[in-house]
């Protein structure tokens, strides 16, 4: 499946809003190649001269960021300690960008794609300038076309074709409801006290795999392989995704996400929440009026 005009003209909206919502000057999005091979660019807004294709295709199982963001399905920063600029590739580095994110696109618990975020400017970026441009990217996500073939998508996406995952038995559970939290593992998005949570695919799983099991340790190595089924990324990955994950609870309720995500060390995490009863349906009779289970005892 080619990158049409149409997968241009979104991905452009996708470019503008990051844009938008946050201060970085260029955004690069680039969508798995139909044979899953390479990550091509379908928009840009870069500024100084239109680049070309080839310049900006990276392959999808290497090691570059866009392939990185791709194989864990969060959201990496470079210019910070941890992902030095140099990691970013030539054409962002020769453009004088300093400062970027990568955030994987994701759909149906699996990634098709990245999106660069950058500027030149030379301070990291906010928690919350991260949300907003998550947000922007999550949204992205459910309108950008699939080029992989026979990729995995709801029965309602009827423009390719379904078949099963690695990480069926999540998505297929029911909807997760606490006192505040709410789990969507259709839409694949969670809400604190009424505010969304931009999670990427990774700490969504983690989210998820959490409230399937309220109040009780989940080990490390159950979150390993249910977050990551294709990959063996270290033990410490765990504990790097909780922090992220922590960082955004709070961003929507202050001090939630240590409240909700407790360490039992050495042994695991657990999500320490209240889970909301289902109500019993209200009988209504033919008048239209409430019927009550049990009619109240007649006076005499």
């Amino acid at each position: 499946m080619p990158v049409t005009d149409h997968t241009r003209s979104v991905a452009a909206e996708v470019c503008d809003a990051v844009r938008v919502v946050s201060d970085f000057s260029a955004v690069v999005v680039l969508l798995q190649s139909e044979d899953g091979g390479v990550l091509t660019p379908a928009g840009w807004l870069l500024g100084g001269g239109a680049p070309g294709q080839a310049e900006l295709t990276e392959s999808a199982s290497g090691s570059g960021p866009g392939a990185r963001a791709l194989a864990l399905g969060v959201t990496l920063v470079y210019g910070a300690s941890d992902n030095p600029v140099d990691d970013l590739p030539l054409w962002a580095t020769a453009r004088g960008f300093t400062v970027g994110l990568v955030m994987p696109l994701s759909r149906n618990g699996k990634t098709f794609g990245a999106v660069y975020a950058l500027r030149r400017e030379p301070q990291s970026p906010t928690d919350a300038e991260i949300h907003m441009a998550e947000l922007a990217v999550l949204h992205g996500s459910r309108t950008l076309p699939v080029l992989v073939k026979d990729f995995v998508l709801h029965e309602e996406d009827e423009a390719l074709t379904y078949t099963p995952s690695a990480q069926e038995q999540v998505r297929d559970l029911q909807r997760l409801s606490f006192e505040g939290l709410d789990i969507d593992p259709v839409r694949e998005q969670a809400e604190l006290g009424g505010q969304a949570v931009s999670l990427s695919r990774t700490e969504f799983l983690m989210l998820y795999t959490l409230g399937m099991q309220p109040g009780e340790i989940v080990p490390h190595h159950v979150l390993l392989e249910v977050c990551w089924p294709d990959d063996f990324p270290a033990l410490s990955a765990v504990d790097a995704t909780v922090y992220r994950l922590r960082k955004k609870l709070s961003l929507a309720m202050p001090g939630a996400g240590k409240d909700l995500v407790k360490t039992v060390r050495g042994k695991g995490y657990r999500l320490v929440a209240m889970a909301v009863e289902k109500q019993p349906p209200v009988e209504v009779d033919e008048s239209g009026l409430d019927v009550p289970e049990t009619a109240p005892a007649l006076l005499d």
